[in-house]
């Protein structure tokens, strides 16, 4: 099958561009002709090859829409029919009325309850093939009038294994003698949507009984884009600034390599992930992947991947989308990281064992190339494109790989 997947590009370090590292190497090595429409993550002006995958470069539109139909029928040698296109992104961020010209499957998350009104648009617009990434979003997605396909997430599990973790806090640099807790999650946009408010109250409550706490923090702490001003929210929270470290930021930047992401969870004796809402949530399984069991709030899609670990309720919230999201108790994360702090040692093979149905070889196998299969068999071949958009069938050969 000829398939473009339009996303992050591989080589970027975000939840989706892991994904399309992961899937479309797969894939690949399935057997299948894949191309990646990178709006994100990919190189301006150029394509390249990235394990013998064409990567495609972003257009205009911050979300690709300028050119995610030209980059198919050049991909599908001149015939936009010929291939289906794969988006994982946010569908309200799509032109739903230009999908209707080609067979389109939608990745998508769903992190609200009930799914976003223009969420609904779009696919009512477009006639494309939902695949939720949780059971929650496939209930969600029903409960609309759907019939959407079920693809979870998936994490190399020979990467985020586990690891002696006074071996792995040597590597970085981290102290053995501590309880770690620890976050990796993004910070940027408004509302706080993974909790960071909540979550550092709540820390500032547990760590004045317990003097060895610490809180290591993956992600970008200034908040520069529209996120929270997190050394701030240490002060404002009473947290001694000596308990709390930050990832090294201009390796942030750059991107820290899968393997180090891995050692830095087995460092953790518990992750803290209480989201407002989560259309899967990555950190979590791959966290308990390493054996480090999770606190997550119950709502959305994060019940549903808690092996290992500690619930906490909250508080329904109308956010800026129309719809309902939870923000999480600080008195409940408080009781979950004491229960954590006696009882986390003790649920590191609960967890491994409960990750391993999220290795992404598996949910290549069991979901992925099944669900891609009755895409096909669903979309109906569209109309031809108009002459502007079909590409010519004798294709340019691409040039030689940027990258491996």
């Amino acid at each position: 099958m000829k398939i473009l997947w339009h996303s992050n590009g591989p080589l970027s370090g975000t939840g989706y561009g892991q994904q399309s590292a992961t899937f479309c190497k797969l894939l690949k090595e399935a057997g299948h002709d894949v191309a990646i429409s990178a709006f994100y993550g990919g190189i301006p002006g150029a394509i390249y090859r990235w394990h013998d995958i064409p990567v495609y470069p972003g257009g205009l539109h911050q979300y690709g829409n300028d050119v995610i139909l030209r980059h198919a029928a050049h991909h599908f040698g001149g015939d936009l029919q010929d291939g289906l296109i794969v988006t994982l992104v946010d569908v309200w961020v799509l032109d739903g009325a230009s999908h209707t010209r080609a067979r389109v499957a939608n990745w998508t998350p769903v992190d609200h309850k009930p799914m976003p009104a223009h969420c609904r648009a779009y696919f009512d617009q477009s006639g494309s093939v939902p695949i939720a990434m949780s059971r929650f979003g496939e209930a969600e997605l029903r409960a609309e009038g759907f019939d959407p396909l079920y693809v979870p997430h998936g994490v190399d599990t020979d990467v985020f294994h586990p690891r002696d973790r006074g071996e792995s806090r040597k590597a970085v640099g981290l102290p053995e003698d501590i309880f770690l807790v620890g976050m990796v999650a993004a910070n940027k946009g408004y509302p706080p949507r993974k909790g960071w408010p909540q979550a550092l109250q709540a820390f500032a409550c547990f760590s004045k009984a317990h003097p060895d706490a610490r809180l290591f923090m993956h992600t970008e702490p200034a908040g520069l884009i529209q996120g929270v001003n997190l050394p701030h929210l240490v002060e404002m929270t009473g947290i001694p600034p000596e308990r709390v470290m930050f990832s090294d930021q201009y390796q942030w930047f750059i991107g820290y390599p899968q393997e180090h992401v891995a050692t830095l969870m087995s460092t953790f004796d518990v992750l803290l992930n209480p989201a407002y809402g989560e259309g899967f949530g990555i950190p979590i399984v791959e966290a308990q992947a390493c054996g480090v069991p999770v606190v997550v709030t119950d709502s959305t899609a994060m019940p549903e991947l808690l092996g290992a670990g500690w619930k906490v309720g909250g508080t329904p919230w109308y956010s800026e989308q129309g719809s309902w999201i939870v923000i999480p108790d600080v008195d409940e994360i408080v009781v979950a990281l004491e229960s954590a702090y006696t009882d986390a040692a003790g649920l590191r093979d609960q967890a491994r064992e409960f990750a391993l149905q999220y290795d992404a070889k598996r949910v290549l196998t069991e979901h992925m190339i099944p669900a891609l299969e009755k895409a096909w068999e669903r979309t109906d071949p569209p109309p031809a494109l108009p002459d502007v958009v079909r590409m010519p069938a004798a294709l340019p050969p691409l040039p030689a790989a940027v990258a491996a």
